[in-house]
Parts: C-alpha cells; structure tokens; sequence
C-alpha cells in the first residue's frame, strides 16, 4: 500500500515540478500582442500576377489571365484552403524555427496578417523582433521563392518559336502592350505549343517571356548605370523609341547563341526611380549605407528586359514541380572564379535525374551553345552557357553580397510561396507597449484575485475537503500555466481570462464530488464507502460536462482569431488538467489521509438541509418568463442593430491613445469644468471643430492623375471654417462616379466621426480624481485612418484649442545634403514617421517611398527609435543636393530649388509630426474583414449548438434532451445580448456608470464569453439530466415529481458552483482591466440567467417535448397520475436501488 502511495504521489509530483521549471522562468512567456505591443502587417496578393505564374506552370489551365480589379470592385480571391496553405508557407519562411513570437493568419480570401510582436525583452529561446527585423521580415516575402531553369530560346532550335513570338507582339498596339505592363504581367506569348528537336531527342515545348534580373541586367550592361552609354543598352534604347522594341541578336556574353530580348519603359504611378549604379560602386561612394539600403538601390529599375524561355519536361525544371517531388537543399558559397558569393545547391534524386536529362539534352552540338537560365520568382538571375551535361549540384551566381545569399538561402530552404503577395503592405498597424504591461498587471492580479477568492470559499464552506480541493485548484492553475509555457502557446488578454474561468469551472467537479460524499455520509455510510461510491457516482457527470466545455472551446479555436485561439487553449488545457486534479490528486490525497488514519469525520457546511422545492409547479409562470425574456433580449439587440457591434463585426477604426500629464479626463464633464471625453467628441464638438468651408476649394484633389495613369493612393486637402488646412491620404477611392461626386463624399467623411464611442482605461498606478484617466481607446466606423487621426487632432483639444494628446517632438538637424539626421525627445516608430514623410514627398511632387529610406539610429527601444535618418540619395527629382555646392556642370539654381524643396518636406514632416501624437494602437477592420469575423461567429456558436444536441442525445438516448439544453442555450444567450443591448440607454443613468456599466458593444471577444457561456450552461443542465437519469431508473415514464426530486438534490450543488463561478467572474469585472470588462459582464449576467434555465427551465421542458410519454398523455395528465399512483422515486429509493 505504501508503494502504491510513493507511485501516486510522483505521478502528481513529477508533472507539477516540471510546471514549476517552466513557470518560474519569466523569460519563458510567449505574449500576444495585445500584451507585448507590436505590429501588424497586412498584405494583399496580387490576383492578377499570381493567376498568370500558374497559367505558365500549367496549373491553371488555358485561361486568360483576369483583368485587373476596377478599384473598390472585389477579387475572387484563394480558396479557404489555400489561403491557409500560403499562411503556413509565410510562416516557414520568416520564422523557420520557430523561435520567433511571429503569428501569420490568412484574413478573408485574398490577404494575410502577420503579427509581430515588438517588446523588448527575450521570451525564453524565442525573441520578439526589432524594428530591423520587421523590415526583415517584409524582404524575406517579396518573394516567392520559386526556382527554375529553363532553356533560352535560341536563333537554331527555336526559329519557328522566335518568329512567332515577335510576330505576336507586332502585332499588338502600343496600348495592349502598356496595359500588360501595368498590370505588372510579361509580353504575351505564342499560345501553340512547337517541335523542337536536337539531334534524336525531340520534344513538343511552349514559349513564355522571363524578366531579367537586376544581376543579370547588370552583367548585360542593362541597368541603369549604362543609360547613355553604348553596347546593348544603346542598341535597345534606340529600338525603344520604335512602336515595338524587340531584338533578336545576340549579347555579348551569350557567345554563338541568338536569344529574343523585349524591352519596354517601366509604367507606375508613382515618379521614376533612378537606379544609380551597381552595389560595388554604391559601397564605394557611400560606405555609411547598410547592405538593406544598397540592395534598394541596386533594385530600383527605369526599364524592364524579357527573354524568350522554353517550358516543357525536357527543357525546364521547377523546384517543388511534379506534385512536390522535387526539392533542394542550399547552402551558401563562394564562386571558385570570381571568390564573390554565390549559393550552392543540390537536388533530391528525382530532381537530379530530371536536371540530368535536361543538361545532356541542351549540351553543345558542333559549334552550337545553349544557355541555361536560372530563374527565382520569374525573373532570370544568370543565364550561364552548357557546356557539358550537369549532374545533380550546381550553383547560381551573379552580384550578390553575403547578405543577399544567405536572405536567397533562407527563401529557397523554406520552399516556394504559393502566391504573390504585393510589394508593400495594404496596412501596418502599432500596438504601444504600455497599454499591454497594464494589461499584464490587472490580469495577473485578476487571476490572483480570482484564485484567493475561491480558494476561501472553498477553504469556509468544505474545511477539509476544502483543503484539499485548493490544493487541487493550486495544481490545475500550475500545470495549465506550464503546459502552456512548454508548447509555446501565447498568453493573451482573452487567454488571461481563459484561466480565471477555468478556476471558477474546475471548482464544479469538487462541488459534485463533495455533495455526493455529503449525501453518502447522510444516508449512514463511513467515509471509506463514501469516498467510493461519491467519486464513482460523480465520474460520468464529471467527463460529461467536461467535454462539453471542450467542445466549445474546440469550436471557438476553430473559428477564432489569434487572440481567441488563445483563450480557447487555456481554456481547453485546463479543463482537461481539472480531470486529472479533480479525478485523481484529490482522491490519492483523501485515500493516504484515510489509510493514515488522520481523516475521521467530514465536516461541511450544508446550504439547504432537506430542500422541498418543486419547480413543476411554477412551470406555468417560469415558461411564458422564459418565452418573454428571449424574445425581449434579442428584441432590444435587433432594435439597437449594427450600432451594437464593435468594429470587429462592422469594420473601422480603434485608436488608442494616451493624453498629457495635466490633461486628464472622465468620460463626462466633470466638477473642474474639463469637458469629458463624450463633450470632446460629441456631436456638437463635431460640428464646432470639423466643420469644413463653403466652396468647392475646401476639398481639392492633390494627386489627380493627369492622364490614363491609375493612382492607389487618393491624397486630399481639406479646408476647417477657421481656415485651417489639413492633408488625408486615402487607401480607398472616395464613393462617387465624378471628381465632383469623389470631393463631396471626403468633404462629409472629413467633416464628422461617425459612430464614435470611447473607454477610459486606467493605467495601474496611475490614479486620478473624479474618474479620469490619461488613457482611452476610441472606435468608430470610419475605415480610413487618416481621417480618424485628422479629426481626432482637432476634436482633442482644451479650451485654448491646443492638444491635449500626449505626442513627440521631431527635430530635424541641418540640412545641407541629400542625408539628414532626426532627433525625437521620445521614441518613436520608423513605419508612423515614414507615412507622415510619404505624405511630404508626394505633395512637393518628389515621388513616394521608393524614393527615400528612413532608417532608425542605434538600439530600438520597444521597436522604437529616438533618432532617424533620412536619406534622399536615389531620388531623381533631388539628385543634384548630393553634388557640391560649386561643382562645375552642375546646375546651381537648379540644385537650391531641390535643397528647398528637401527642406519644405522636412520642414512639413515635422509640422505633421508634432501636430499628430503617435497611438499607442491604431487597427483598421475593412467590411469584408468584418462580414467575415461576424460570420465566422455566427457558425461559432450555431456549431456549438449542435455538437451539444447531438453529444446530449447520444448521452442521453434521445433527442429531447439535447433539444431542451440548446433551447435553453438559446434562450440564454438571447437574454446575455439584450442585456449587453440594455446597457447602451443604462450607462448614461447616473450611478449606473460606478457599477462598470458601460455602452457595450459586441466584438469577438464576446463571442468568446457567448461560447465560455455555452459550456458552462451545459454543465448546469447535464448535471440536472444525470441525476434525473438516476432517480427514474429504468422507469420509461418521466413524471414531475421525478424532476422535482432530482432539481431537490441537485440544488446545492447548482448553487454552489453558480456562486464561485459567479465568484470568479466578478473579481475579473472589478479587476480585470477594459480588455475583460465586456467578457466579465456576460459571464456575470450569464452565471446568474443560465442558473435559473438550468433548475426552472431544462428539465420541465423535456415533459413539454414528450420525453417518458406515449403520446397520449399531456403534461397535465401525467402530472395527476403521478400524483395519484405516487409515481416519483425518493433519493432512498435511487440510492438503494
């Protein structure tokens, strides 16, 4: 007996030291963002280019490529399936290890979200990004990483190709031609596949253009750096003025072989980059640019070069090809011949005999020389001559640095994307760091209050038995928090809440037990007997409502965000840790008390004694309550409509920000006379400060394109009654078929803020009078975040109309050069810095973001920089300031306007930074973003629904009982809406606001709350059906005095739970923080309207859905048998029998 006890007592041990380990060690939390700060990138794929690739791969059949979208029109978009598939990809590639708190989702069909935590510190073996690394991260998938080679078409194998090839573009007007440029697709090419044959080996090949390559460009004396000089790029720029520039003579480095070689000007919207020289001359002259910057430069591109390629199995091969069979392996190296480096790689076996075949096809025949182009994401990187079959090995070489290798190394390691994703994200998004160590201090002490609070109850009312169930719960809490920590799951706000609840819910299998023991030991039974027919009795109740909690927090992970994933997580492991503690540790504590012959007696205390209560009789009023409770809540959620949805489920804006030290407010106005947050941003602010002039000057239009150009930015001036000027870029077109129709829909969107509503937060530790607060998040359904960081500019300000939002001061240093230095009396992020100089750029006419780099000086601190640099150096419309100021040729005057010009962007810069305070979070949800997440919700909780029918149904043996339980979920979460609903017209009662009552509204962390909900109802009800199970035996019939002898017995135990999770939930609502008020409120509504349905409601609805009836009998008929034939079981009966 002792060794049973020594092995008992280290299968609980060992797991919980382990734990230990893991939770001790601080570094070792993985952190959301919500909690860690950060940012969110973003990024569309590019439809167009991504259907064309497939088209050439042969996996998307003959189609035409599609045409580019109409701007505000909606792609088709990827599959659900693939769009998980190129998350999973993205994934791989930028964080191959997984060492690296990097999260990457798909959002709706046709973009990705890739969030990056940004803290400081280390988390464990994994460690958050720098700001640097974000910018890693944006060049590691601007690629996608494919790998081929194929043959260039040449003058003697390919004459029928090449003929056709050139006839096809003559054929085209200039206007096909630009369209296809564009849209950013190659020249099109012959459709009809062709013979080509080399000696005996014959093959049926098609044709597809491949761009050149910056290295490949350079090596041909194509780049930018030759514009003006002789060679081939003379001999193109001459053909360029012609209606088609195609040539099919031979370069120079490609000896004894013909090739085909389009070129045309490079279309974009933006002004013309020029590329200003190869990477080793750009290192010369600017040894202070990082390795980043020169590969920008070296990029940068005015004119763009095809070459005609053959596909076909015996002339080209792509990695990942034949369903995946072929692979590589690279590793970087240095070219034996140039001792530049290059990268090395290998094929599998499939790969190498495929590559075999191709190679001892092409070799040399007599004088005639092939080139085999390697090509990365289409575009040819080196086209080296065969000169004699290759094996299995080779090695792609060209102007790269060590840098470039080991970032192409990296790309080719992790394999190919599966679609292209645009060049810049369509959204970065900051979450500031203080706002998420607030959250951590409140949830921690939440958690810490939630687990003292039911530690004592437990501890009050079961003494002993108490005991040892706290030292069960202390377990749970443990081992959920170090399972966590193991598997790297991250802790975020909803997670926090995850844990508090499975407190509160682990406590319900000690309540069954206990009550079972109670019951055993009143009927005379000793402990030993007692401890074993309770724990037996309390076992299959126990795993029922276990499960069910599991399923719904199964669903929520399946439909939930990253946020919610983690909530369901924490959820799931602790529920099932709970059956470990619950089952287990605590029966091995009571036996070796037992056996010790320390336990004697087991004293609780008992809230009811014999409870007569007798719920059937009051069915005819709790029925038509119940009818008129769920249809009142969903009437009031109706009537409140999308104004009851946060912008999770209507898409907008949330900014969050923090306000001046001395500027603190309430949320009304309060006894000083300071306007409240709700004045500040209330309809008649709106009208006194947003108020445009009249005239149709007051919305000029700035980057209006002067021809047929498409532009992707909508850049606005617009003009306050005060005469006040301010400038918005839009990412969307402006709602109207005219420039007249375009101005009047910014003038109204600039001239209010619609549907705001605002939160204080308050920040541990800062405490302020009269409720104030420096911190708030706003939210309003305006998607465009320009305008809502224009209009909060002017609606947050004091009574002398300054700011009252907390902001940095840029102080830009001289400027002299093309380079200029930035100081920031606080630490700033690089991305909000960039916008607000993008801004500058595009309205003195200087181009946009390819044009300059904005570097961050010395160590980030949070992601952030107190010093920058901004670099001009590659800007055509600037390229005379790098020039000394009397260098001979260079036009003087020339040179002062652009100087001029630098410094009214900076000049500018600085007036836009300091008027517009950086937010601590700033998150843009688009409508189908929305309409997604509100349908994803909806399936959320209709899936929970209908995996307790069915699990109730088959538990039970027939379908009434899980009929009963969802109609009582539903009546539930009618009820838990409409008083969230009701809340709207409460919060501004006075005295509603002291008890955290606030205008609620539904997000997705609601829905998390909803689903918790869920669970925990059906716990309440299974616990209900499984003593009604065990009081009607094997009796077919179902009789009311049945159901009230098990809602009798069972009462102390729904009460009892009801209470600490009631417990549990309220300490979260008090302590918790903003992010958990509205998840805290449902659960503390929830608890209390799911106690009521589950001993009023559940069980009596089964007599009314004929449950234990022939059909015959109505509910009233069986009650007067029962009555009459005393058909109902005693609790001694159920126990006997």
């Amino acid at each position: 007996m002792q060794r049973n006890f020594i092995r008992g007592l280290l299968v609980c041990l060992i797991p919980c030291l382990v734990a230990a380990i893991f939770v001790v060690r601080p570094q070792n939390y993985r952190l959301g963002i919500d909690l860690a700060g950060g940012t969110i990138l973003v990024y569309e794929i590019n439809l167009e280019r991504t259907k064309a690739r497939k088209e050439v791969q042969g996996e998307a059949g003959a189609a035409a490529p599609a045409a580019a979208p109409q701007p505000g029109a909606r792609a088709e978009g990827l599959s659900s399936e693939d769009m998980n598939t190129l998350a999973a990809q993205i994934k791989r590639r930028i964080d191959p290890t997984d060492i690296k708190n990097v999260t990457v989702r798909p959002s709706g069909n046709s973009r990705v979200e890739i969030i990056l935590p940004t803290g400081g510190a280390t988390t464990g073996n994994r460690e958050n990004l720098s700001a640097e690394g974000i910018e890693e991260v944006k060049r590691l998938i601007s690629q996608m990483g494919v790998l081929e080679f194929r043959i260039l078409a040449n003058g003697i194998d390919d004459q029928a190709g090449l003929i056709a090839a050139r006839q096809l573009i003559e054929g085209k007007s200039a206007g096909e031609l630009e369209d296809r440029a564009r849209k950013g697709l190659p020249p099109e090419a012959p459709a009809d596949e062709f013979n080509v044959d080399i000696g005996e080996s014959k093959a049926r090949v098609r044709y597809v253009w491949s761009e050149i390559g910056p290295e490949q460009r350079e090596s041909l004396g194509l780049s930018n750096a030759s514009e003006g000089a002789g060679g081939l790029w003379g001999v193109l720029a001459g053909q360029r003025d012609k209606p088609v520039a195609v040539r099919d003579n031979a370069p120079a480095d490609y000896v004894n072989c013909s090739m085909l070689l389009f070129s045309r000007k490079v279309v974009s919207t933006e002004q013309l980059a020029k590329e200003e020289a190869d990477a080793a001359r750009i290192k010369g002259e600017n040894p202070g640019k990082t390795d980043a910057e020169i590969e920008a430069l070296v990029n940068r591109k005015k004119y763009e070069y095809f070459v005609l390629t053959r596909v076909s199995p015996e002339d080209s091969l792509r990695v990942g090809g034949n369903d995946g069979q072929i692979t590589i392996s690279a590793s970087a190296g240095t070219d034996p011949k140039s001792l530049s480096p290059c990268v090395e790689f290998q094929f599998n076996t499939a790969g190498g005999q495929q590559f075999t075949k191709i190679t001892r096809r092409n070799k040399p025949t007599g004088s005639t020389t092939r080139n085999l182009a390697i090509l990365l994401d289409d575009r040819v990187v080196s086209a080296p001559t065969l000169q004699s079959e290759i094996g299995n090995r080779g090695q792609i070489t060209g102007k790269f640095d060590r840098k470039s290798v080991d970032r192409l190394v990296q790309i080719l390691k992790s394999g190919a994307l599966s679609a292209e994703l645009r060049e810049k994200p369509v959204s970065e998004n900051t979450i500031g760091p203080t706002l998420g160590q607030d959250t951590i201090v409140r949830g921690t002490t939440a958690v810490g209050g939630a687990f003292v609070a039911v530690l004592a109850f437990m501890l009050v009312y079961y003494r002993f038995a108490g005991l040892v169930a706290c030292v069960a719960l202390f377990a749970n809490l443990l081992l959920t928090i170090g399972f966590m920590v193991a598997v790297n799951a991250a802790f975020t706000l909803p997670g926090l809440a995850g844990l508090v609840l499975t407190l509160g819910m682990a406590v319900d299998a000690n309540v069954l037990i206990y009550e079972r023991l109670r019951e055993e030991r009143n009927r005379g039974a000793n402990i030993a007997t007692a401890l074993r027919n309770g724990y037996e009795r309390a076992f299959l109740t126990i795993i029922d409502t276990h499960l069910t909690s599991i399923f719904t927090a199964i669903v929520l992970y399946t439909f939930g965000n990253d946020q919610l994933k983690g909530f369901a997580i924490s959820l799931t492991v602790g529920l099932v840790i709970s059956l470990f503690t619950s089952l287990y540790m605590t029966r091995l504590m009571f036996d070796f008390w037992l056996h010790k012959k320390w336990l004697t007696d087991l004293k609780m205390m008992q809230l009811f004694a014999r409870p007569n209560f007798h719920p059937m009789k009051m069915r005819y009023i709790f029925f038509p309550l119940t009818a008129v409770l769920t249809v009142a809540g969903l009437a009031v959620f109706v009537v409140r409509g999308e104004a009851g949805l946060n912008v999770d489920f209507r898409g907008g804006t949330v900014f969050a920000g923090k306000l001046k030290d001395g500027e603190e407010r309430g949320l009304t106005k309060t006894a000083d006379g300071k306007d409240g947050f709700r004045e500040l941003l209330g309809e008649e602010a709106q009208k006194k400060r947003l108020a445009l002039k009249a005239g149709d000057d007051a919305v000029i239009w700035e980057n209006r394109p002067s021809g047929d150009e498409r532009v992707n930015t909508w850049i606005y001036t617009v003009t306050y009654e005060d005469g006040t000027r301010a400038t918005v870029t839009l990412t969307a077109k402006p709602e109207g078929g005219t420039d007249a129709d375009m101005r009047e829909d910014v003038r109204q969107r600039a001239a209010q803020l619609p549907d705001v509503s605002v939160e204080q937060m308050f920040i541990s530790g800062q405490q302020f009078e009269m409720g104030k607060s420096r911190y708030f998040t706003i939210r309003t359904t305006e998607k465009q975040r320009d305008l809502v960081q224009t209009s909060l500019n002017r609606l947050l300000v004091n009574e002398k109309g300054d700011s009252i939002m907390s902001g940095a001061t840029m102080t830009p240093g001289a400027i002299a050069g093309p380079v200029v230095t930035i100081d920031f009396d606080k630490p700033t992020s690089r991305s909000f810095t960039q916008e607000l100089f993008e801004r500058e750029f595009r309205k003195v006419g200087a181009g946009g973001p390819d044009d300059f780099s904005l570097t961050g000086i010395g160590e980030a601190k949070e992601g952030r920089f107190s010093q920058m640099k901004l670099d001009v150096s590659r800007n055509q419309a600037l390229s005379l300031i790098g020039s000394a100021a009397n260098a001979p040729g260079v036009d003087q005057k020339a040179r002062a306007d652009q100087l001029k010009a630098l410094q009214e962007i900076v000049a500018g810069a600085k007036r836009a930074f300091d008027a517009t305070p950086e937010p601590e979070r700033l998150e843009v949800f688009d409508t189908q973003l929305a309409s997604d997440t509100r349908e994803k919700a909806m399936m959320a909780i209709v899936a929970s629904w209908v995996a307790i029918l069915l699990y109730l149904w088959f538990r039970f043996g027939n379908w009434t009982f899980g009929l009963a339980a969802v109609i009582c979920l539903v009546h539930d979460l009618c009820f838990t809406i409409g008083a969230i609903a009701v809340c709207h017209y409460l919060h501004m009662i006075p005295g509603f606001s002291h008890l955290g009552i606030e205008d609620f509204k539904i997000d997705l962390t609601t829905v998390a709350a909803l689903l918790t909900l869920v669970g925990y109802s059906v716990n309440e009800i299974i616990v209900n059906f499984a003593r009604l199970r065990e009081v009607r035996g094997k009796n077919p019939q179902l009789t009311p005095q049945m159901i009230n002898d098990s809602v009798n017995q069972t009462l102390s135990r729904t009460i009892l739970t009801s209470m600490t999770v009631f417990l549990a939930s309220i300490v979260l609502y008090a302590f918790g923080g903003e992010g958990v008020h509205l998840f805290a409120f449902v659960m503390v509504v929830g608890v209390l309207v799911s106690t009521y349905s589950s001993i009023f409601v559940a069980s009596p609805l089964l007599l009314f859905l004929g449950e234990g009836r022939d059909g015959t009998a109505t509910p009233d008929e069986a009650a007067a048998t029962d009555k009459e034939e005393g058909a109902g079981a005693t609790e001694e009966e159920v126990v006997e029998g």
